[in-house]
C-alpha cells in the first residue's frame, strides 16, 4: 500500500517570495500514525491472502467455532482500523486548527488595509441608496394619489397635493416622475368628474324619493279623507232612512191616534215637533260635513299646486345638472387638449378614456357608414 501526504497548509506556497522557512520536520505522532496505517495495510494483505484458502462447514460444531473465532479476529482488525482512523484524524484536526489560527491572523492584517477604503465606498453606496430610495418614495407617492378617492372633493384635494409635488428634483428619475405625474393627474381628473356626476345623480335620486314619499302621503291623506266622507254619507243616509221610518211610524200612529181619545192628539203633536227638531239637527250636521268636504278639497288642490311647483323645481334642477355636466365635459376636453394637445383626442376617444359619455360603437361598419 502506498500512502501520500497532503501539502502542509502551514508552509508557504512554492511561489512565496518571502524568506525561506526552516526545514519542516514531520511530528513523531504523525509518523507513528503513518506507520500504523502501513502495519494495518500489511495485516489486511495477510488476512486477504489467508482468506483465499478458508473453507468452513458451518453446520459442524468444530467448523462453526473455528469460523466464529476467525470472524472475531477480522472484527478486531476492523476495530484497529477505526482506532487508527480516529487517532490519525485527531492529529490532522489539531494541525488544521493551527492552520486556521495562522490564516485568521494573516487575514486580519490584510482586512485592516482594506477596511478604510471599503468604509468610504460603503458610505458612498449608502448615500446613493438613500438618494434613490427618496426619489422612488416620491414616485410611489405620485402613483398612489388616485387610490382610495371616494368623493369629488377628495379628488380635488388630491389634485392640489399632486400639483405641489416637484418632479424637477428627481434627477435621473425626472422622466418617470413626470410620466407618473401626468398619469395620476389624468386619473384624478377623471375620478373627480365621475364622482361629481355620481353625486349629482344621487341628489336627484333623493329628490325623486322625497317627491314620491310626499305624493304617497298625499294619496294616503286623500284616501282617509274620502273614507271619512263616505262614512259620513252612510251615516246621513242611515239617519235619513231612520227618519223616514220614524215618519211612517208616526203617520201610522197618527192614524191610530185619531181613533183614540182626543187626549192623544196633543202627544202626537209633541212627537211631531221632536221629530222636526231632530231633522233640523240632522240637516245642520249634513251642512257641516259638506263645508268640511269643501275645505278638504281646497286643501287637496293646494297640495296639488305644491306638487306641481315641486315638479317645476325638479325639472329646473335636472336642466341645471345637465348644464353642469355639459360644462364639466367642456372643461375636461379643454384640460385634455391643454395637457395632451388636440392630437391626443382621437386616441383618447378610441380608448374610451376621454369621458364616460363619449364612446364608440364598434359594431358599426365604418366602411358603409
Amino acid at each position: 500500500m502506498t500512502l501520500t501526504t497532503a501539502p502542509d497548509p502551514t508552509q508557504p506556497s512554492p511561489d512565496w517570495e518571502g524568506p525561506e522557512p526552516e526545514t519542516a520536520i514531520v511530528p513523531v505522532h504523525e509518523a507513528t500514525a503513518i506507520s500504523r496505517w502501513d502495519a494495518l495495510a500489511c495485516q489486511i494483505a495477510q488476512a486477504t491472502q489467508e482468506a483465499e484458502g478458508k473453507v468452513f462447514h458451518y453446520r459442524l460444531p468444530v467448523d462453526d467455532e473455528a469460523c466464529r473465532s476467525y470472524l472475531a479476529g477480522l472484527r478486531r482488525l476492523k476495530g484497529s482500523i477505526e482506532r487508527a482512523r480516529k487517532d490519525a484524524k485527531a492529529v490532522h484536526l489539531k494541525r488544521g486548527r493551527q492552520v486556521d489560527s495562522i490564516a485568521k491572523t494573516l487575514e486580519a492584517g490584510v482586512q485592516g488595509l482594506i477596511d478604510p477604503h471599503q468604509d468610504e465606498l460603503d458610505k458612498i453606496a449608502a448615500e446613493e441608496k438613500l438618494r434613490i430610495a427618496q426619489h422612488r418614495a416620491v414616485l410611489d407617492r405620485i402613483a398612489a394619489m388616485p387610490e382610495g378617492v371616494t368623493t369629488s372633493a377628495e379628488a380635488g384635494a388630491r389634485l392640489q397635493q399632486l400639483a405641489a409635488i416637484d418632479t424637477t428634483s428627481l434627477e435621473e428619475f425626472r422622466a418617470a416622475g413626470e410620466a407618473r405625474h401626468a398619469d395620476a393627474q389624468s386619473k384624478l381628473l377623471e375620478l373627480r368628474d365621475t364622482l361629481r356626476q355620481k353625486e349629482a345623480n344621487q341628489v336627484e335620486l333623493e329628490a325623486l324619493r322625497a317627491e314620491r314619499a310626499a305624493r304617497e302621503q298625499a294619496e294616503r291623506d286623500e284616501r282617509i279623507r274620502q273614507e271619512a266622507i263616505d262614512a259620513e254619507r252612510r251615516q246621513a243616509a242611515e239617519a235619513a232612512q231612520r227618519a223616514e221610518t220614524e215618519r211612517q211610524a208616526r203617520e201610522r200612529a197618527e192614524t191610530e191616534r185619531r181613533a183614540r181619545e182626543q187626549a192623544e192628539v196633543q202627544r202626537r203633536e209633541q212627537d211631531a215637533l221632536a221629530a222636526a227638531e231632530n231633522a233640523r239637527l240632522a240637516q245642520e250636521r249634513a251642512e257641516k260635513r259638506e263645508r268640511e268636504a269643501v275645505a278638504a278639497r281646497e286643501q287637496a288642490q293646494r297640495a296639488e299646486e305644491a306638487r306641481q311647483a315641486a315638479e317645476v323645481l325638479r325639472i329646473q334642477q335636472a336642466e341645471e345638472a345637465q348644464r353642469l355636466r355639459r360644462d364639466a365635459l367642456r372643461q375636461q376636453l379643454a384640460d385634455v387638449i391643454s395637457l395632451h394637445g388636440a392630437a391626443a383626442l382621437p386616441d383618447l376617444i378610441i380608448s374610451g378614456k376621454l369621458h364616460p359619455a363619449i364612446t364608440i360603437d364598434w359594431n358599426i361598419d365604418w366602411n358603409k357608414a
